[in-house]
């Protein structure tokens, strides 16, 4: 195996006259890309890389995966801290638990050895473990896990959009108080097991929080996990047979979503300290966003992808986590009052009064490297924009803006193939360069991968869509269009489509993308998000043959010379292949349609910057990256 320099593909640390990486106004900051004040900032000064060596990758496709590896992680980590409490050390020091989240449903069931399987559950019935989400947290805190949860939460204005959100993460928060207050009278302690804070800091009216990032800190167990998979409903698909172009969806979607106020089964005898009362109020079921006409009137199918990691790279990202904990937010935390829903924008609600230090919030412990583990390296990207003046409190002074630098590079250094498989391909910018790339490379070929209709704003998305691949088809060659597929994902079995929720980029055989961020300019500049690139061609290629055997049913192992113009046909004309070709790429005439029928409007009349915000004026920012730069237009 060729082992691919590091140096080619991933950022470095930026010069004044780098054209892609220097920060107009800031060239002072030392460790750019990467935030001021940041541990990855700091490997500057220290002489050491911007990445990390000896990593062990593991990826997941679809949700039943990424949600099992997660759920025997905490399940392996519950168990290490009950063999510590039988050594006798105390609660609140066997290890801590991490999560942030965009959405999280704290009914979302991750169980598969329960009486109902992965299909409904009986509310009345009893849980041999609760594997809820709600559940695996009570058990982690009454095992004694310190329990560190980052929830975005909507604010006024933005709960006309997502007012289910802010219930439900409500609820998740009142729940944690009220089990943390129990274990802290049980064991007398003086300092809380389980804090959540809903974090209202956005950059613009329409931003919000995407990081979805969980690190497992307990003992022998040491993983982080990051992706494109929420705790949340509708997101754990079921391959019916495994790794075949077929989907059964998720039980927890469309009507069979289980109402929170019905209860859940419960596992008996209840953790220690008891089960917290929950909801704290009766609430609706939570909505369905996908529609029926296009999705099925079933359960919804959905395709997304995760990474699960360990070695040096877990400590970096729960570094990450502690910066955002505590970025931004001094002066402007409260403790959280059930009774009281709506806070202004910027504000962060915490769980407990002893997570506080005066008016700051108290900084998450972050614990030294694991070990080597494998031999791979991952480099760490985020988008955090700045989202008070020009220095607020914490890391991030001027935000960062990794993702956008790091896709852009990786772009620029492919020679064979790109894969996109994304939820929002709406970034024009995006679509020019890599126009551009395929003019300059005529052996690249590119293949993205979208869903095939949008969710809650369809003719809006579809609007935007449209534009970035219509800029992509009017950047090209007839050559070059001839080297791109577009594709969206159609379950041929139901004749329903599948929702392709993941983020995640390939370049060549050499660099796997893998995180939050979707390819719009929300991701690129407003939005809070987390990216994890693994530079290691195997897991590449194990990757890349998983996905091949998902969307067509046929196993691939060709990794001779010239695999991946092979692999770029083959997904394409494979008997039975789940990808059909996007309407919008190329000129658009009469009215696109799904493959069943469904018209697919594009025309929408709101503004781009309700669904696709950049922060005003972007101070700070990297100039000239796609979709926040200079020349950036929207068509």
């Amino acid at each position: 195996m060729t082992v691919p320099d590091p140096h080619r593909w991933f950022l470095g640390f930026a010069g004044d006259t780098d054209q892609f990486l220097g920060f107009a106004g800031h060239t002072d900051q030392p460790g750019r890309p990467w935030g001021s004040g940041t541990a990855m900032a700091r490997r500057a000064v220290e002489g050491r890389d911007p990445w990390d060596d000896g990593c062990r990758i593991t990826t997941h496709v679809d949700g039943l995966a990424a949600m099992r590896a997660m759920r025997e992680t905490v399940e392996a980590a519950i168990r290490d801290a009950d063999r510590q409490a039988l050594a006798g050390i105390p609660p609140g020091e066997r290890g801590q638990v991490c999560l942030a989240s965009w959405q999280t449903n704290p009914l979302r069931d991750l169980s598969e050895g329960n009486p109902w399987g992965v299909g409904p559950w009986d509310p009345a019935s009893v849980a041999t473990r609760d594997q809820t989400v709600l559940g695996l947290v009570v058990r982690m805190m009454s095992a004694g896990i310190v329990v560190r949860i980052l929830l975005w939460m909507p604010t006024r204005l933005q709960s006309l959009w997502f007012a289910d959100f802010a219930v439900a993460h409500h609820n998740l928060a009142a729940a944690v108080q009220d089990h943390d207050a129990a274990l802290r009278r049980l064991w007398s302690l003086d300092r809380p097991l389980g804090v959540v804070a809903l974090d209202r800091r956005i950059a613009t009216p329409t931003g919000s929080v995407h990081q979805k990032l969980l690190t497992v800190r307990v003992g022998a167990v040491q993983a982080a996990f990051c992706g494109g998979v929420d705790l949340a409903f509708t997101r754990r698909d079921v391959a019916d047979p495994p790794d075949t172009p077929r989907w059964t969806g998720d039980w927890q979607s469309g009507e069979s979503i289980p109402l929170d106020h019905l209860g859940w089964p419960r596992q008996e005898p209840p953790p220690a300290g008891g089960y917290p009362p929950y909801p704290d109020r009766v609430t609706r079921r939570f909505p369905e966003d996908l529609a029926a006409n296009v999705y099925g009137p079933g359960p919804r199918r959905w395709h997304d992808q995760h990474l699960g990691l360990s070695g040096p790279v877990v400590a970096t990202l729960e570094q990450q986590f502690a910066e955002c904990w505590v970025s931004d937010a001094g002066g402007r935390v409260v403790v959280f009052d059930r009774d009281r829903r709506w806070l202004r924008t910027a504000r962060v609600e915490v769980t407990s009064p002893a997570a506080l230090d005066g008016r700051r919030l108290r900084p998450v412990p972050v614990d030294a490297p694991p070990g080597r583990t494998g031999d791979a390296a991952v480099q760490m990207w985020r988008t955090v924009p700045p989202r008070r003046g020009d220095h607020p409190a914490g890391p991030f002074p001027y935000g960062e803006f990794t993702v956008a630098a790091g896709i852009a590079h990786a772009v620029g250094r492919a020679e064979e193939l790109i894969t996109i498989w994304d939820q929002y391909f709406w970034n024009v910018a995006l679509a020019g360069l890599l126009a551009q790339a395929l003019r300059a490379g005529p052996a690249l070929r590119l293949l993205v991968a979208l869903p095939p209709s949008g969710t809650t704003s369809v003719s809006n998305e579809l609007r935007l869509r449209r534009a970035a691949l219509r800029t992509l088809w009017d950047g090209l060659t007839p050559d070059g269009r001839r080297r791109v597929r577009v594709f969206d994902l159609w379950d041929p079995r139901a004749d329903v489509g599948v929702y392709v929720h993941a983020k995640v980029q390939t370049y060549d055989d050499a660099l796997l993308v893998c995180g939050s961020a979707n390819l719009n300019r929300r991701s690129f500049a407003c939005d809070t998000e987390l990216d994890c690139a693994v530079l290691h061609p195997p897991t590449l290629a194990a990757h890349l043959a998983a996905l091949h055997r998902r969307m067509t049913g046929v196993g691939w192992d060709d990794t001779a010379p010239g695999w991946l113009t092979r692999y770029w046909e083959s997904l394409a004309t494979s008997p039975g292949t789940a990808l059909v070709p996007d309407p919008f790429f190329g000129p658009v005439t009469g009215t696109p349609r799904t493959p069943n029928g469904v018209s697919l409007p594009h025309r929408g009349w709101l503004p781009r910057a309700v669904l696709d915000p950049a922060p005003p004026g972007c101070r700070g920012r990297p100039q000239g990256l796609p979709g926040c730069g200079p020349g950036y237009s929207s068509r």
